[in-house]
């Protein structure tokens, strides 16, 4: 993969695993069809993190915690995911895409079960780790598999779609959750997202397949001319690709603005119910409500961003200097949450902050893909998954902690989301910042490619 405007090596036109006539051409059908399982899947990881906030005034009621310890709890969905895509990383580029996403989507439905039968503060902070761990590699698993069906040049958009699994899961499926929950009980919640994720499972075990644009090696596709290691060659250093600006810009980016998503998903109905005095099937029938700006804007980015990438744009200005400054954006208007008052402004703030922000998704992830060979592409993306996630993870835990300092000391509790909401900003735009500044995918897939050649001479 060399620059925007020459076939990347995502490209190739043959590869180890195809005879001489090449990979055959993909079926845009197919290619559309497992986009939106894919897209599916993220709705169903997304409803199996966020289930926690939909029913966290109830959990913290039932079980006598205070937000510092529910924050705490929540976070635990996030201690154990950078270790576990980091040891991810090491094997992923020799898994299945299929077999590995079929198995995480059921792992994490089995772990949605033993709340519904037993819930206990205890409980719940061992099933959110176990959570975290089986979460921490599908994102890169999920890319890496809409990434095989679809050339360089037109990934902006299912990166997008991919993206909005978050933001459909809270604007079609939170509410029907919240409903279930005030007819049944908030334990209910958790095994309405089992179900859903055991029917996902199914539905993939008959459509999920691996696109033409893939370096992967089954073992059904060995042959005796086929080398020991089908990717010899094919791999750059990695220090190659982790000491890049795009990939420092990446970690940026990726760490500031998660933090707002688990901030969001984790507070923004308590802020609803208490800040804004919704009830609380309101509050959670709203959870999605800044999700409408995200999708619009992740859709529009996205779709443009291809366009403008097909008809030559550099993705330095496209992907990164775009990408930063909307996400800068965003920041700079959660940051005027506290010069809000009334319930309409604030909303319209969060809608669009969130929006502008989490728009740079459509981006990111295609950023990162472009300079990193096909045959690392999986492991490169679960690096820089699992660096970010560490660096983000204390999200959930300081805003609990500002929310508990505001209580004690008398402010009313709008005061004290605002004021969370006012520091995610200030991350979210220092982050922007940094992958405008830093990321040049040309530039950086230009070094990457020189570095695995010189590697691939050494090696021959």
């Amino acid at each position: 993969m060399v620059s925007e405007r020459v076939p990347p090596q995502s490209e190739p036109a043959t590869s180890s695993t195809e005879g001489a006539a090449g990979p055959p051409a993909p079926s845009k059908v197919m290619a559309w069809a497992i986009t939106l399982m894919l897209l599916a899947s993220t709705l169903v990881a997304y409803l199996d993190k966020a289930i926690l906030g939909l029913v966290a005034q109830d959990v913290m009621a039932d079980l006598g915690l205070t937000a510092a310890q529910f924050g705490t709890i929540s976070t635990a969905a996030s201690l154990l995911g950078p270790l576990v895509a980091l040891l991810f990383a090491a094997v992923a580029d020799r898994l299945p895409l299929k077999g590995t996403l079929f198995t995480l989507v059921l792992v994490w439905s089995l772990l949605q079960l033993p709340i519904f039968f037993a819930a206990s503060a205890g409980l719940l902070m061992v099933t959110r780790l176990m959570l975290g761990a089986a979460d921490a590699p599908a994102n890169s698993v999920m890319h890496s598999m809409a990434y095989s069906w679809w050339p360089n040049e037109r990934r902006g958009l299912p990166a997008a779609l991919l993206t909005t699994g978050a933001s459909f899961g809270k604007l079609i499926f939170a509410p029907v959750i919240v409903l279930v929950i005030a007819a049944f009980g908030w334990q209910s919640g958790f095994l309405s997202v089992a179900i859903m994720g055991f029917i996902w499972c199914l539905g993939w075990a008959f459509i999920g397949r691996t696109g033409p644009y893939s370096d992967q090696v089954t073992p059904a596709a060995k042959s005796p001319e086929v080398p020991e290691d089908p990717t010899a060659g094919k791999r750059a250093p990695l220090r190659s690709i982790l000491l890049t600006g795009t990939f420092v810009g990446y970690l940026a980016i990726f760490a500031s603005v998660g933090m707002l998503v688990s901030i969001v998903m984790t507070w923004l109905p308590s802020y609803f119910e208490a800040g804004l005095g919704f009830s609380a099937v309101t509050a959670g029938s709203l959870f999605g409500v800044p999700s409408i700006t995200s999708v619009i804007f992740l859709f529009a980015y996205g779709a443009l961003g291809d366009k403008a990438l097909k008809n030559g744009a550099p993705a330095r200005v496209v992907r990164t200097l775009i990408g930063g400054g909307l996400a800068a954006a965003g920041g700079l208007c959660l940051m005027t949450l506290p010069l809000a008052s009334g319930v309409a402004v604030p909303m319209a703030l969060l809608m669009l902050g969130y929006g502008l922000a989490t728009s740079t998704y459509a981006v990111a992830n295609p950023a990162l893909a472009q300079i990193a060979p096909p045959a690392q592409r999986t492991s490169v993306l679960s690096i820089g998954l699992a660096i970010s996630g560490l660096l983000g993870v204390s999200g959930p835990v300081i805003a609990g902690v500002v929310l508990d300092t505001a209580e004690a000391s008398g402010a009313p509790a709008a005061d004290g989301y605002t004021s969370v909401f006012m520091l995610a900003g200030v991350i979210v735009l220092i982050g922007g910042a940094l992958f405008a500044l830093l990321a040049n995918p040309e530039r950086d897939a230009l070094k990457v490619e020189a570095a695995r050649a010189a590697l691939a001479a050494g090696k021959s």
